[in-house]
């Protein structure tokens, strides 16, 4: 089983999402579409295995048809598959609203700082940290596309070494059971 935002993942959930969004499509279209949309483009190689992977859990469907004397492979979102988009993106909202409950609690304690030299601080602090974000999510889905397995052993790392220094500092943080799709029974 792998967790929701598992790298290896990500384009599963954004092809069902496509999918759902345009109807069915063949992995070319796919392909053409995130391009147009996210302005990258993964490759065919990386949607084919996320689309018989998708199939084999039985997310989507697929049908052959003949066009122009060559064989096309047209990929549809099952019940199964729309199923499971809804429940990963309830999952996404829920989690992106408890990061920006955490982000709104950091900011009262901005207003709360006795000093202005420390609200100066806290403020460079979350400028840098909300760049430093973006950075990592725009180069998270660039490698992703070329090597998702060692996209995620570099993200498994970070988290466990964001842990440690939590555990180090006495931080009361609380170990969420992560919800897994996308799996294989």
């Amino acid at each position: 089983m792998s967790p929701v935002f598992s790298p290896t993942k990500v384009l599963d959930s954004i092809i069902l999402m496509q999918l759902e969004i345009d109807g069915p499509l063949h992995g070319y279209a796919l392909a053409s579409a995130f391009e147009a949309k996210f302005g990258w483009k993964p490759s065919q190689t990386a949607i084919y295995n996320s689309l018989k992977s998708l199939e084999q859990d039985e997310l989507v469907s697929v049908e052959e048809k003949i066009d122009s004397g060559r064989v096309q492979k047209i990929y549809t979102i099952t019940k199964k598959g729309r199923s499971t988009q809804e429940e990963v993106h309830q999952h996404m909202k829920e989690r992106m609203m408890k990061n920006f409950a955490q982000v709104f609690s950091f900011m009262q304690m901005l207003i709360d700082s006795e000093s202005s030299e420390e609200t100066k601080t806290y403020q460079d602090t979350i400028q840098s940290v909300f760049q430093n974000f973006q950075s990592i999510s725009r180069l998270t889905f660039m490698v992703l596309k070329e090597d998702p397995a060692k996209t995620q052993v570099i993200i498994e790392k970070t988290l466990k070494s964001l842990k440690k220094l939590a555990t180090e500092l006495d931080i009361d943080f609380q170990e969420e059971e992560e919800e897994k799709c996308f799996h294989k029974e």
